[in-house]
């Protein structure tokens, strides 16, 4: 009896995923965006962003800046205007971070006279870290990547189409600091909550947009969950960004 003989390319053909389904990995979660960010990383190039950050509805916060990138260090240094508002008279604070350095601009603050800025050294609660709840922190985006979603709504922002990515994710520790939300492992003074998120990400897989709702869980059993929502823009990718630190006749060091 005769045996039915199979081409090997064709059976290498059939291995091989189709065009369609190659497609469809390439924007398969937020990881993607991980090796598009190390890409821009090493470039030492920048990203212009703004965002709006509602807290408890009872706090506003609207802030707008700069950030410049560094090889493996990610965000390297920034310069960020905050106004912050809670129904009565804003008040606006602005923070320029280089390195480990962060100086410091707060309308509730006195200074010697003829200073305007505040110098602190390594001073956690402004520096950024990877374990903020930001579109532009590598880990974060491997956090959320398990689960996500895709959804085509053809949106444009900084002038190109973008495909968003929506998901949920569980953090055992949830907390809030100048330079923004962080999560981390558990902590007997913090609790946990979940972030449910959404992210734009560009052709390029750089980040677009990011929408958070954050739900901080209780602490004790008389605490009800506290909810912060974000929306974040990002645009003008790998533009120069160039940030230098006030000059120093008009700083104060911290005590």
């Amino acid at each position: 009896m005769r045996r039915a003989r199979f081409p090997v390319a064709a059976l290498i053909l059939l291995l091989l995923p189709s065009a369609g389904t190659a497609h469809a990995q390439s924007h398969e979660s937020p990881a993607r965006a991980v090796s598009a960010l190390h890409r821009e990383f090493a470039k030492k190039s920048g990203v212009v962003f703004s965002r709006r950050t509602v807290e408890w509805d009872v706090a506003m916060t609207v802030a707008h800046g700069r950030h410049r990138f560094a090889p493996r260090v990610g965000v390297y240094a920034s310069d960020v205007k905050e106004t912050y508002s809670t129904g009565g008279e804003p008040t606006r604070f602005r923070m320029i971070n280089i390195g480990r350095d962060s100086y410091v601009q707060d309308e509730r603050t006195d200074l010697p006279k003829g200073k305007k800025w505040r110098h602190w050294r390594n001073a956690e609660g402004f520096l950024w870290s990877r374990d903020l709840v930001d579109a532009l922190n590598p880990e974060f985006l491997r956090l959320i990547s398990p689960g996500a979603k895709r959804v085509s709504t053809g949106d444009r922002y900084d002038g190109v189409r973008t495909t968003r990515f929506d998901g949920s994710v569980k953090v055992a520790l949830l907390g809030t600091r100048k330079a923004g939300i962080f999560y981390g492992p558990k902590k007997a003074t913090y609790a946990g909550g979940r972030i449910e998120w959404k992210l734009w990400l560009g052709p390029d897989d750089l980040p677009r947009r990011f929408q958070a709702r954050i739900l901080f869980g209780p602490i004790g059993p008389d605490r009800e969950m506290r909810i912060t929502r974000m929306n974040v823009l990002y645009k003008r990718w790998g533009s120069p960004v160039r940030i230098t630190a006030p000059p120093r006749r008009m700083v104060a060091k911290a005590p």
